[in-house]
């Protein structure tokens, strides 16, 4: 923009330099009147090609885009989360260590500063499902889905292509609902979030569902910094089912700046999902959802707090 403003000023600068020269006083009058045309000529050309350049500046900045990852980094208080039995963590007045640490994340959502939404998309797939009636359908679906594996070290994955510009939050699901809840697992193509898992499970039934949540462990009995390998040290929280879905909302201005790749860096606490969980009482240690629907609760009611929208880096990190 800069360069056509200085080649559109030039013809006037030549008249200017022109005019310098003595003459009479009728070459002045009529240098004077061609002056006045000349300005009449030309500044309606440069406010309109200021308001051309500056329009197209604007929609250039609206076409560029940045390739997003998500960081998923899971916690426990202030600490890593790690799957090794010798990590012992202590919540609450309980140690414990996690064998299992998987969640379901849908219905990733960026929100835009003017009001825009931006959803993400995933891998198309067409399989078998049931619907309200409980009868088998064929269900296509293209929402992305994320498994985030934490007890195997699983915590990059790859958004997609999204509009720079500035972004006021983000909004996510923990869970899966409506049909894609209620599809047949065993015929997902392997790789994709829903398709079976063979080493652990991460569904019921096509009635009840993928688990959204799965952490499970062990328990310190005794209270010695050792956790117990009997059966009855062991606990759960198996969580599922539509009614326990949860929408997470994150609100925090961040700038998407259109340069290359950037990484949405989102810390999942995993010690508030079970802080009001009392395991000294063994009525609270296994919870598979609708067995025991009072821990279900108490796990729902604390994961809209156990997330932090912790910023925006830049590259893959």
């Amino acid at each position: 923009m800069g360069i056509a403003y200085h080649q559109r000023l030039a013809p006037l600068v030549a008249v200017r330099m022109w005019c310098q020269v003595p003459a009479p006083s009728a070459i002045d009058l009529h240098v004077d009147n061609m002056m006045h045309t000349l300005k009449k000529l030309f500044l309606p050309l440069l406010f309109v090609g200021t308001l051309v350049l500056t329009g197209c500046e604007a929609n250039n900045m609206d076409d560029e885009t940045t390739t997003l990852m998500l960081r998923l980094q899971p916690t426990v208080g202030t600490q890593d989360l790690s799957s090794d039995p010798a990590t012992v963590y202590t919540i609450g007045d309980q140690n414990l260590t996690f064998g299992s640490a998987r969640m379901y994340i849908s219905e990733i959502t960026l929100l835009r500063d003017n009001g825009e939404e931006v959803t993400f998309t995933g891998e198309t797939i067409t399989v078998p499902a049931k619907n309200e009636n409980d009868e088998t359908i064929t269900h296509t679906t293209s929402d992305l889905f994320i498994l985030a594996k934490h007890d195997a070290g699983d915590e990059m994955f790859t958004l997609g292509e999204v509009p720079a510009g500035v972004y006021e939050g983000v909004r996510f699901k923990l869970g899966i609902t409506g049909t894609n809840n209620n599809i047949d697992p065993s015929q997902v193509p392997a790789g994709h979030p829903l398709a079976k898992q063979t080493d652990k499970n991460n569904h019921w039934s096509w009635n009840a569902g993928f688990i959204y949540l799965r952490i499970d462990g062990l328990l310190d009995l005794d209270g010695d910094g050792t956790v117990e390998t009997s059966d009855e040290a062991g606990w759960n929280v198996h969580l599922g089912t539509p009614n326990f879905a949860q929408v997470i909302e994150l609100d925090e201005t961040f700038t998407l700046d259109g340069d290359g790749m950037q990484t949405l860096h989102l810390i999942a606490d995993y010690a508030r999902f079970v802080e009001d969980v009392d395991f000294s009482d063994p009525a609270q240690r296994i919870c598979h959802t609708m067995n025991n629907l009072p821990v279900a609760q108490k796990v729902a009611a604390d994961i809209s707090g156990a997330f932090m929208l912790h910023g925006i880096h830049d590259g893959h990190n």
